[in-house]
């Protein structure tokens, strides 16, 4: 069963977390969103050079940003706030959570630091605890879906992104031992099957099983059948093993037959979703679907590169806009609609304090700053695709300025909700002192 936004029940409402531990994580995830386009702004140069040789260098920091600060920090505050309502299982341990963003938020920031102060001491401490932050976060995910109750598709997709997080660990220490001590290693197969499990290993796995829970319950709308998203899952799998096989095997057709595999996996995942949302029963779907919509449409643009490049029929450059295409455009972009969608709606169930009805999730929504940020965000995509395909660095930094600008504005949503949460509670506390002294 989906619970309808605003209409969360007595049971689900008590496994939800303190709205300032979620907050915290939502919080820096917004606040690393900033920092990432900063410092593409500041190395608009370095970000072709890096897609062709990589290392060390503010694009690396960019990346992470993006890729830890924004789209780990906001899985990680997702899964641990939204899993336990799909699987009816409380979170372990509320300490275990906090402690977790004690170690991701620093740990990120100096990885960030180290990478692009060419400080590789610094971006090992800063790995360090980042590992250390989704070892206790692993250790809270299976706990969860060990105990789960219901949601059997949602509690899959969980346990084979662990399964990528603990490869994708691995992988990101060895890449560290590499550039703090040397370490002897193939490079550039190692960073390529580090993208793959961070991108549609981890990260992908999670978008697509969370997806099976948040697009019905945001559209009002039957959630894709379970045969369709098995089949997905499955896909997915297949070709996830089949890249790393082919990377260590330096087989370039086995990697274009991966690719094809996600592909089939990604366009069963995003018909079954459009086929759910055929059948809503909210009449319109509200701009956060046309920034979601636009991600699916990265996604799969990505994997037709992905089975172009090995076989050297893609266009020049094509390592850095599939980059950019994976990254920025589907994880990203989809990450920050379901975001806008789930922020509002936890402020109101939190806002409703002492049993009362929730407000609505309108009234926590503020548009223009939406409204902005994905004009902005879309526009400063399109041109960061067309300055990496043009090799024009003028095109890049236009387009880290006007995504710098969307970011703001984004920024600005999230703290517009904070003040209307804030002001919510002081009402109802006003409300209850004046029930108790009557």
């Amino acid at each position: 069963m989906i619970p309808a936004p605003g209409g969360f029940g007595a049971g689900a409402r008590s496994r939800l977390l303190p709205a300032s531990v979620t907050l915290r994580y939502f919080g820096a995830a917004v606040a690393f969103h900033v920092m990432a386009w900063l410092a593409l702004l500041a190395s608009a140069e370095d970000l072709l050079r890096f897609a062709a040789y990589g290392g060390l260098g503010p694009a690396l920091a960019a990346l992470h940003l993006i890729t830890l600060g924004v789209l780990t920090m906001t899985a990680v505050g997702a899964t641990l706030q939204l899993l336990p309502v799909a699987t009816r299982q409380p979170v372990r341990s509320l300490a275990a959570v906090k402690l977790a963003w004690w170690l991701l938020a620093p740990g990120v920031a100096l990885f960030a630091l180290g990478a692009a102060a060419y400080r590789p001491a610094l971006l090992g401490i800063g790995a360090a605890a980042v590992v250390a932050a989704l070892a206790l976060y692993g250790w809270l995910l299976a706990d969860n879906l060990r105990r789960a109750r219901g949601m059997k598709i949602v509690v899959a997709h969980g346990w084979a992104a662990l399964v990528a997080l603990a490869l994708l660990a691995a992988a990101g220490l060895a890449l560290v031992a590499h550039y703090e001590h040397g370490l002897a290693l193939d490079r550039g197969a190692l960073a390529h099957a580090h993208l793959v499990l961070a991108a549609y290993g981890f990260m992908g796995l999670l978008a697509l099983g969370l997806s099976q829970f948040l697009v019905p319950m945001f559209a009002l709308s039957p959630a894709p059948s379970a045969r369709s998203a098995y089949a997905a899952l499955g896909l997915a799998l297949a070709a996830i093993a089949l890249a790393l096989g082919a990377l260590a095997a330096h087989a370039q057709h086995l990697l274009a037959f991966a690719a094809l595999l996600g592909l089939a996996a990604a366009l069963v995942h995003v018909v079954s979703l459009e086929r759910a949302l055929r059948r809503r029963l909210r009449p319109a779907l509200g701009p956060a679907f046309g920034l979601a919509r636009s991600a699916w449409a990265c996604l799969l643009a990505s994997l037709v590169l992905a089975v172009l490049m090995p076989l050297g029929w893609a266009p020049p450059r094509a390592t850095a806009l599939f980059g950019l295409l994976v990254v920025a455009g589907w994880l990203l972009g989809f990450l920050l609609a379901m975001l806008q969608r789930i922020v509002p709606f936890l402020a109101t169930v939190h806002a409703a304090g002492g049993g009362r009805g929730a407000p609505l999730v309108s009234s926590f929504t503020p548009q223009r700053p939406l409204a902005l940020h994905r004009a902005l965000h879309l526009a400063a995509l399109a041109l960061l695709l067309g300055g990496v395909a043009a090799d024009a660095e003028w095109l890049i930094r236009t387009a880290a300025a006007i995504g710098l600008a969307g970011a703001l504005a984004y920024a600005a949503f999230f703290v517009k909700v904070l003040s209307l949460l804030h002001k919510a509670r002081l009402k109802e506390r006003a409300q209850h002192g004046l029930q108790s002294a009557n």
